[in-house]
């Protein structure tokens, strides 16, 4: 189906980048819809991890601020994945390894693709490419916590499998990737440690 892009404006360009789009698309019924005008978050791709230890059937996450959440009356400490911008690095498996172990001093020995997504592709171009990272939870960490130069305080934490879950449940995860990740891991855990 065709879409005719006329223009593409660049309102503003920090961390994030805000496109204003103006554009028309072919509709269903074959027409060219009216000409449309749609801001977008340019974000690129990104890599995000499920750590996950088959052999002592535990998970590993991390805690860190977010502002999101603080500014809807929320806590601001929020439980997640490792997960960071591919930036100019065209392999997201080499940002994947960079991150988790950036994040939390760990390197996964496998690292299994899930799935490529949009986060919300109504409003951003943000791309994940999530996978999950088997590793040796009692492997000592080799630093971890994130980059000083980029002002991350990111606590690492390793918890069984029963806590990871139920916090799926009571909403202790609420960050949509990580919600993702660990249904996947419900689905193919019993898969990952026949196999471990």
């Amino acid at each position: 189906m065709k879409v005719d892009l006329f223009a593409s404006e660049e309102l503003y360009r920090g961390f994030f980048r805000l496109l204003r789009l103006h554009l028309r698309f072919q509709r269903f019924n074959g027409q060219m819809s009216q000409a449309l005008h749609l801001e977008i978050l340019e974000r690129g791709d990104a890599a995000a991890v499920l750590l996950y230890d088959p052999t002592r059937d535990c998970v590993g996450l991390i805690r860190q601020f977010r502002p999101g959440p603080h500014l809807r009356g929320e806590s601001g400490w929020t439980t997640e994945i490792v997960a960071g911008s591919c930036g100019t690095e065209p392999d997201p498996k080499t940002v994947a390894l960079r991150e988790t172990l950036e994040e939390t001093g760990w390197t996964p020995h496998t690292l299994q693709p899930i799935q490529t997504f949009y986060l919300s592709p109504s409003g951003s171009s943000e791309r994940i490419h999530l996978f999950c990272g088997l590793f040796d939870s009692l492997q000592p960490r080799t630093a971890g916590g994130g980059l000083e130069q980029e002002n991350e305080d990111i606590e690492p934490m390793v918890v069984p499998f029963a806590t990871a879950r139920q916090w799926l449940t009571d909403h202790t995860l609420n960050s949509a990737i990580a919600i993702l990740a660990m249904q996947w891991l419900i689905l193919h855990r019993d898969e990952l440690r026949n196999h471990s």
